[in-house]
C-alpha cells in the first residue's frame, strides 16, 4: 500500500485554515505572527512563511508589512452558468456589495459593437461602467453596454444603488434567459489602480453576450476580475447516451 506523506508546508497550510475555521474568524480578522504560529504547532519558520505565501496567493490571507496577518474571507463564487444578478449573488453569498459607478452615458456603436448587436454603424447605445466592490475591496470592473433605442430613459436608474438586470426585468419586461461567455486572462494595465493592483498583474477577462425569452440580445458586457477574490465556477453536466434498440 502506498503511504502519503503530508509535505511540512501542507501541514502549516491545514494548521491555519483549521485555525481560521474554528476561531470563526472572517475578513479583516487578524491571525496570530509567524513566531506565535511556530510556537503553536511546532513549525519551522520557513515552513510557515511558505505557507503564508501560498495562502496569500490563493487569496485567504493578506501579509501586510509593518501590520500582519489578516484574514480575507471566503472567495466570491461566480458561476459563469448562471443569469443572476452580481447583487443578488453577493447577497446569497453573505457579501457586502458597494458599486463606484465610473461612467453612464449614451453612445455610437462602433464595428465591433454593431456587429454584437446586429447594428448599423452609429446606433445609439448606452455604456455603463461600474467597479464591483466586496466587503470594502474592489474586485471587479465592469463595462455593459444594451440599446438605447429599446431601453429609452434607462439613465433616470441609480445604477450604484440599482441591479441593471433587475431594471430589465421589471422596467423594461425583458427578461435574461441565455448568454454566452468567453474568459481569458490578461494583464491589467489601465484597470490596475482601480483594482488596487500593481500594473501587469494578471487578471480575468470575461466578454459576455446575454439574450431575453425571444433570442433577442440584452446586454453586452465585459469585466476585468481579481483572481485572488473571485472563484469562477461552472457545474459539469454528465449526459449518459443509450444506444438504440435495433
Amino acid at each position: 500500500m502506498e503511504m502519503h506523506t503530508v509535505k511540512p508546508r501542507e501541514e502549516a497550510m491545514e494548521q491555519i485554515m483549521a485555525f481560521i475555521s474554528r476561531e470563526g474568524l472572517s475578513a479583516g480578522d487578524r491571525l496570530p505572527t509567524e513566531r506565535q504560529m511556530c510556537q503553536m504547532w511546532d513549525l519551522s519558520r520557513g515552513t510557515v512563511r511558505s505557507a503564508l505565501s501560498r495562502l496569500e496567493k490563493m487569496g485567504v490571507l493578506q501579509i501586510r508589512k509593518g501590520s500582519g496577518i489578516y484574514c480575507c474571507g471566503s472567495r466570491f463564487q461566480r458561476n459563469l452558468q448562471g443569469l443572476s444578478s452580481y447583487s443578488g449573488e453577493a447577497r446569497y453569498q453573505g457579501k457586502k456589495l458597494a458599486n463606484v459607478l465610473i461612467g453612464f452615458s449614451g453612445i455610437e456603436s462602433d464595428k465591433k459593437l454593431s456587429r454584437i448587436f446586429s447594428a448599423t454603424l452609429g446606433t445609439p447605445l448606452w455604456k455603463l461602467e461600474r467597479i464591483r466592490n466586496l466587503d470594502g475591496v474592489p474586485v471587479q470592473i465592469d463595462t455593459s453596454y444594451c440599446s438605447a433605442e429599446r431601453f429609452p430613459e434607462l439613465d433616470r436608474f441609480d445604477f450604484v444603488k440599482d441591479s441593471l438586470y433587475r431594471v430589465f426585468e421589471e422596467e423594461y419586461h425583458a427578461i435574461p434567459t441565455r448568454g454566452e461567455e468567453t474568459i481569458s486572462v490578461i494583464k491589467a494595465l489601465d484597470e490596475a489602480p482601480l483594482l488596487m493592483l500593481q500594473s501587469g498583474t494578471p487578471v480575468f477577462r470575461i466578454e459576455s453576450t446575454t439574450f431575453d425569452q425571444d433570442g433577442i440580445i440584452l446586454e453586452y458586457n465585459y469585466s476585468v476580475v481579481r483572481p485572488d477574490h473571485v472563484v469562477l465556477s461552472s457545474e459539469m453536466k454528465i449526459i449518459v447516451q443509450q444506444d438504440e434498440e435495433e
